[in-house]
């Protein structure tokens, strides 16, 4: 039996940053993924909110990273990322 085990390029880490989505990810989240041609809908936090609570959004940019579709984050949003994940995705 063959296993393929697909690496990400980065495993994010807190970096101690206290994430929430009005300190920072709003401005992250708003400047890659609100565009007309992928997540218009996501302008604020209640928008994204059933993303955060069902895993989606976990899975698809701190552990598939495929997201945002064609580009990458940054090893820092990334962190800050995983640290408002760890924090249970606080809004303020």
């Amino acid at each position: 039996m063959l296993f393929v085990m697909c690496k990400k390029e980065y495993v994010p880490k807190c970096d101690g940053t206290a994430s929430t989505y009005d300190s920072n990810m709003k401005e992250i989240i708003t400047s890659n993924c609100s565009s007309a041609s992928c997540h218009p809908t996501f302008t604020n936090y209640a928008a994204i909110s059933k993303y955060l609570s069902n895993g989606e959004f976990k899975k698809r940019v701190l552990v598939e990273q495929d997201m945002p579709r064609g580009s990458k984050l940054s090893k820092d949003q990334l962190n800050k990322i995983q640290c408002w994940a760890d924090a249970g995705f606080p809004e303020k």
